[in-house]
């Protein structure tokens, strides 16, 4: 989803890294609003509306790896989803973050996200849905966001299932404590587009729209686009792959990621 992403879409992945003391801002709320595939979050830059069901856990461990004017970023963000009813999910997502400039380096946990997603609407072939949170800061040094300061973002999604196609749309809004030169409010406006091969294989095509919180630079929207796949291994059991780049001169040249995803029943 912005990537809390990652916050984060409004989250933030380090798809969108600017100056040193916004870079781990951006990566929690894009992170925290960019995480949602019916069949695994990551590495999507769009949400959907599915949930785990009541009483039974997703746990997604995704890596990040990102370059940007010299910066090389490597990322860790699990994220570990309980379904406390059959529509609302209830969603923890730590991140681990080191950053490479030069002959400097610096490295340790990154900011969390606590989340809630809520399916509030039921139909065929469309449901929509809610995530919203907070990004805190958890985050070492300046990895993150700054301390005592907690970062509100959420994320309206609407889903459109016509098997072996399937539609993701978002709307997401974050919001970060910033200066003259920095925007506070950030927007997300992302649609995804996948399809499913002999159920066990999935191809995905992703874009989004990111505010660019560097009001110094001319370019108001980040422009992304994403190209992934997903292997079900066995019922329960995910594999990802994917590359993500920008279609304008705003934010990270290439990432590539790469994450694993386990679902159970207690």
């Amino acid at each position: 989803m912005f990537q809390p992403r990652t916050p984060p879409s409004p989250v933030t992945q380090p798809t969108r890294l600017y100056s040193r003391r916004w870079r781990g801002a951006l990566v929690a709320v894009i992170l925290a609003t960019a995480p949602g595939a019916a069949r695994a979050a990551h590495p999507k830059l769009s949400e959907d509306t599915g949930t785990q069901g009541a009483g039974n856990f997703e746990l997604e461990s995704g890596f990040a790896w990102s370059h940007l004017a010299g910066d090389r970023i490597f990322q860790f963000q699990p994220q570990l989803s309980w379904g406390a009813s059959a529509a609302l999910d209830l969603i923890v997502q730590p991140s681990w973050v080191a950053d490479q400039t030069g002959a400097e380096s610096v490295r340790g946990p990154g900011d969390t996200n606590l989340d809630a997603k809520w399916r509030f609407q039921e139909g065929e072939p469309w449901t929509l849905a809610i995530r919203a949170g907070v990004t805190v800061p958890t985050a070492h040094d300046d990895l993150g966001l700054q301390r005592g300061k907690l970062s509100p973002h959420s994320i309206l999604v609407a889903t459109g299932d016509f098997r072996p196609y399937t539609l993701d749309a978002n709307v997401g809004y974050a919001h970060l404590t910033a200066d003259a030169s920095h925007r506070a409010d950030l927007f997300q406006f992302s649609f995804a587009f996948t399809v499913e091969s002999a159920r066990h294989l999935f191809f995905v095509l992703d874009s989004a729209l990111d505010s660019n919180p560097d009001k110094t630079q001319g370019k108001q929207f980040a422009a992304i686009g994403l190209l992934a796949v997903i292997y079900t291994i066995r019922p329960g059991l995910d594999l990802d792959a994917g590359f993500r780049s920008r279609l304008n001169a705003t934010g990270p040249a290439q990432q590539w990621l790469l994450g694993i995803t386990v679902r159970g029943a207690p």
